[in-house]
């Protein structure tokens, strides 16, 4: 797996590819609490490369979505592969977090 962070308009855009599984789910956690550390109010997880998501990792998903509720901070998700968007459903993540098509459309209406 592989993470990447940038800035568009505003946004810290996370950029996730790879597999997140049991094996590195940790280092996307590590990632994603820096991130939430550094003040960041509006963050975006492009998972446009994840090719696979396993129980693991939709737990530090869900654990970083309760870190952004709490701290009010907006978080939205954009080009899930079909993939992770059938585990995301199956999961009812596609209920509880804003999921766009895509980055451009997520950073115009985050």
């Amino acid at each position: 797996m592989n993470i990447t962070v940038t800035e568009e308009n505003n946004v810290s855009v996370m950029c996730v590819s790879g597999r997140m599984d049991a094996t590195n789910s940790a280092d996307f956690d590590k990632a994603a609490k820096e991130l939430l550390s550094e003040g960041r109010q509006r963050i975006l997880l492009n998972l446009g490369a994840l090719e696979f998501i396993s129980s693991a990792g939709l737990r530090v998903v869900l654990i970083m979505g309760k870190s952004c509720q709490e701290k009010k901070l907006a978080l939205a998700f954009c080009d899930l592969q079909p993939m992770v968007a059938e585990i995301f459903s199956i999961s009812s993540f596609d209920t509880i977090f804003k999921i766009f098509k895509n980055k451009d459309e997520a950073l115009n209406n985050m």
